[in-house]
């Protein structure tokens, strides 16, 4: 009886679990990523305060990880989370419109493809940021310009 009822705890347990992480579709990735980058521009912009970086990391999962190799390479949340909060109270974020917009986006399983331009010195410069989803949380950033 007790194998029984253990059996079906875990059972119950394991898809509980799965339901946590099940994919969104292209529409719930799209607009999730339409969000993200919302809030980093809201960050960037000036008058940002640090609950602007909070409610940005509400977005990644607790095994979140940023990869940007020509900025140094890999990241932790709280690395990262460090890092907004520092350079926000230094005063480096000093945008008065939206540093990124959002070219095109390229959805597969659990992940987004995005380009997004900014204006560098007066001229139009795309990036290629691809974001890993874990459920609803970002659980990846990957970087792929310089």
């Amino acid at each position: 009886m007790k194998s029984l009822l253990f059996a079906m705890l875990v059972v119950c347990s394991w898809s509980v679990y799965a339901d946590d992480i099940a994919s969104l579709n292209k529409q719930q990735l799209e607009r999730k990523i339409k969000e993200v980058n919302t809030l980093q521009n809201a960050i960037l912009m000036t008058g940002s305060q640090v609950t602007d970086v909070d409610a940005l990391f509400e977005h990644f999962t607790e095994d979140f990880e940023y990869i940007h190799q020509g900025y140094g390479g890999r990241y932790s949340r709280q690395h990262l989370y460090n890092n907004y909060v520092k350079f926000l109270k230094a005063g480096q974020y000093q945008y008065t419109t939206p540093r990124y917009q959002i070219v095109t986006m390229i959805v597969g399983h659990d992940a987004v493809s995005v380009e997004r331009q900014q204006l560098y010195e007066g001229k139009p410069e795309s990036h290629l940021t691809v974001f890993e989803f874990k459920g609803p949380k970002v659980s990846k950033i990957i970087e792929y310009w310089k």
